[in-house]
């Protein structure tokens, strides 16, 4: 069996217990909220099952989520990375793994794929907002509560997050519903957004919200 290297220590989701104090004091308002699910698809979940992530929490969180929202009337939008590589000295540099070629790595995991009525925009940069449309697409649909899940936490979850609140809107981070390849970076970025630009909930907290089953989501040990 192959082993990760030692560096990458296995680990669980976060729980309640886990997440950094709060400062925003916003809540979420299904009318103003919307479902941005980040990447996730087959090649960058193979990358993270590789360094032991929690895989399997990550896509029940986020397939509870975007059920509920649709049931809801809640948008669910996606981005997706399509490029097999960046220009030199772009997201490889900073040990973001290049999409290789072919739709099977490219598709989103069958079980949290779109559905119709979804959006799906194309990811240039980490941000979900750097050239996807991703702005005007929350305009139309009357939506400034972005709540984000998917992968990878201290990149593309982050960076998004930082986005929606530079650009006034009310940024929501699923701390149970987002991943990387390391404890050390999922925990580093749910605190940088609680402390800077955005609200940390938990898959349950947001299903209590909008509706939903009651998640299985062990907390971080």
């Amino acid at each position: 069996m192959r082993m990760p290297p030692p560096d990458m220590v296995p680990y669980v989701m976060p729980g309640p217990a886990a997440l950094p104090p709060d400062r925003s004091g916003w809540a979420v308002h299904p009318r103003r909220a919307a479902l941005v699910v980040l990447n996730a698809q087959n090649h960058f979940l193979h990358v993270l099952r590789e360094c032991s992530a929690p895989v399997a929490q990550l896509i029940a969180g986020v397939s509870l989520l975007t059920e509920s929202a649709r049931a809801a009337g809640i948008p669910v939008l996606y981005t997706l990375t399509t490029a097999e590589r960046e220009p030199a000295g772009r997201g490889t540099a900073f040990g973001h793994p290049r999409l290789p070629g072919g739709d099977g790595s490219r598709a989103v995991v069958d079980t949290i794929r779109p559905q119709v009525g979804d959006s799906v925009l194309v990811a240039k940069r980490f941000s979900a907002f750097a050239g996807t449309g991703l702005r005007r697409r929350l305009e139309e649909l009357g939506r400034d509560q972005p709540v984000i899940v998917g992968v990878f936490a201290r990149t593309q979850v982050l960076l998004t997050a930082a986005d929606a609140w530079m650009q006034d809107m009310e940024p929501f981070v699923v701390a149970d519903a987002v991943a990387d390849r390391a404890p050390d970076d999922h925990r580093m970025a749910m605190d940088w957004i609680a402390a800077t630009c955005g609200a940390v909930r938990t898959v349950r907290g947001v299903a209590d919200v909008i509706g939903g089953p009651e998640p299985e989501s062990p907390a971080w040990g």
